[in-house]
């Protein structure tokens, strides 16, 4: 557990709070509220559209079938309509919506959590903070990060986690509430009370200055993270071979069901009344239906599946230019810097420093114009070939081959 805080000077202390994957669920959980809230309500938005023009339509109908009566029988035939075959693609759209729409939270943490196994992300990871009045340090395996107070947005409790919530960075620093004394609380909010971006004079210097290092590092480079940079960074997250295994298995799914669902709708439809047709009427009607009628809803359905199988690699690269541009506009866009030493990549920028060590590197894919560094018990970085020029791009693939023995990529779990 955490360090004692009262062994330390009043101004500095240490905790010790190891993560694990259900930290980390609860972490990107947190981070991205706001679009998975988005993505939600945007089903209810598909019902807004969708369903007054399908009442439209069999309105219309029933209008035309009734010789345009007056209201009252339209009301009546209206009314039957719904509750026959009329109302069946009301029915199918609504159903499967609402109850997408209230099983979308359960998703989304399951989801999560798959990728993190895939990506063999899942197992605990030692993690230990210094707090100090000018900012936090974070220790993780092959990994130290070091924020000043002007990168720091304050800090939020909720029933399992603390968050330390970050200015301009989409990430937060998580600790577990199970591991955390009500002493080392107190301190972490008495912390954050004067270590925040808004507070007066906030440090923008980092807390830790180390001694210059004996040697220049082997290369140095400056770029900015445009949108196009994080859309590369998430078509590849979407791409992975466990994304791919997913898809195909959900398509197939897909196929399955839909064979299905219209003779139970049928069926469920018959279990309403099954005095007004007795069984010995209805299986044989059932039966003829499969063949009669059954069948052309499930070769519409087969159709739409297969459209959208077609269209979905253009339907994630566009989702993947949605995020990244609504990833872009929640963050300041700073200059980052980034240095090559022989055992470590520094990634700096103002009041920010990650300090990652090769030996925790363990591939590296070229995607477009981008390099993806695969890191051992962690996610990858993104680094634009842009910021290589000259002959820093071979100066980079021979230092971080050397490392890496010729790894090009991320063995996954088994699922």
């Amino acid at each position: 557990m955490g360090g004692d805080a009262a062994a330390e000077p009043p101004e500095a202390f240490t905790i010790a709070a190891p993560i694990d994957l259900q930290d980390r669920i609860a972490a990107a959980l947190f981070t991205y509220s706001d679009l998975f809230a988005a993505a939600r309500r945007r089903l209810l938005y598909i019902l807004g559209w969708v369903v007054p023009v399908l009442l439209a339509m069999t309105g219309f109908s029933s209008w035309q079938e009734g010789d345009r009566q007056d209201i009252s029988a339209f009301v009546s035939r209206f009314a039957a309509d719904l509750l026959g075959l009329g109302g069946l693609p009301i029915l199918v759209v609504v159903v499967p919506v609402l109850l997408y729409y209230a099983i979308q939270p359960t998703l989304v943490r399951s989801r999560l959590k798959r990728w993190y196994r895939d990506e063999r992300l899942d197992q605990p990871i030692s993690a230990t903070y210094r707090f100090e009045p000018g900012g936090i340090t974070v220790f993780l395996p092959g990994r130290r990060t070091v924020l000043a107070c002007s990168r720091i947005s304050g800090v939020a409790e909720t029933t399992t986690h603390l968050f330390i919530q970050l200015k301009d960075i989409e990430d937060v620093l998580t600790l577990p509430l199970r591991l955390l004394s009500g002493e080392q609380i107190a301190h972490i909010k008495a912390w954050a009370a004067s270590c925040h971006a808004g507070a007066v004079g906030a440090a923008h210097s980092l807390p830790e200055q180390e001694a210059p290092p004996d040697r220049p590092p082997l290369l140095s480079t400056r770029f900015q993270l445009t949108e196009e940079d994080r859309a590369v960074a998430l078509g590849w997250q979407m791409e992975r071979p466990g994304m791919w295994r997913r898809r195909r298995r959900g398509f197939i799914l897909a196929f399955l069901a839909t064979a299905l669902i219209v003779p139970l709708i049928f069926g469920f439809l018959w279990l309403l009344d099954p005095v007004r047709v007795p069984l010995r009427y209805a299986l044989p009607l059932f039966v003829e239906m499969f063949a009669t009628t059954f069948w052309q809803y499930v070769l519409g359905f087969w159709a739409l599946i297969a459209v959208i199988i077609v269209l979905h690699p253009w339907a994630r690269r566009r989702h993947a230019r949605q995020l990244a541009r609504q990833i872009q506009k929640r963050v300041q866009a700073y200059e980052y810097e980034v240095r090559l030493y022989d055992d470590r990549l520094e990634v700096w920028q103002d009041g920010w420093r990650n300090s990652f060590e090769t030996a925790s590197l363990e591939g590296i894919e070229r995607r477009d114009e981008h390099f993806i560094l695969l890191r051992k018990e962690d996610e990858p970085l993104i680094l634009p070939l842009r910021a290589l020029d000259g002959d820093k791009l071979s100066i980079f693939e021979r230092a971080i081959a050397r490392r890496i023995g010729g790894e090009n990529h991320r063995p996954e779990a088994r699922t």
